[in-house]
């Protein structure tokens, strides 16, 4: 045993411009939204939350809190699947 656990890693993802993801560890496809697929690539450079959070704002006409909400949610989501 390596240590790893059983749940996919956001590294491992498969991502490609029109927003599908391919979890290899599990064979399943996911479809996210540009401002989804912008955060997966982010998260997977290494970027913090504050930095994705920032990076949404200045790309986005959208406040700071509202960004921030967002991306909670989203990043709840990706936890959920494992990927987090």
């Amino acid at each position: 045993m390596t240590g790893e656990t059983d749940l996919t890693r956001l590294e491992d993802l498969m991502l490609n411009e029109r927003g599908f993801v391919f979890d290899p560890n599990t064979g399943e496809s996911y479809q996210v939204s540009g401002t989804g697929l912008l955060c997966l690539r982010a998260l997977q450079r290494g970027a913090s939350i504050d930095e994705v959070v920032a990076q949404l704002v200045t790309s986005h006409d959208v406040e700071r809190i509202t960004v921030r909400c967002d991306v909670d949610a989203f990043l709840w989501d990706l936890k959920q699947l494992g990927w987090l």
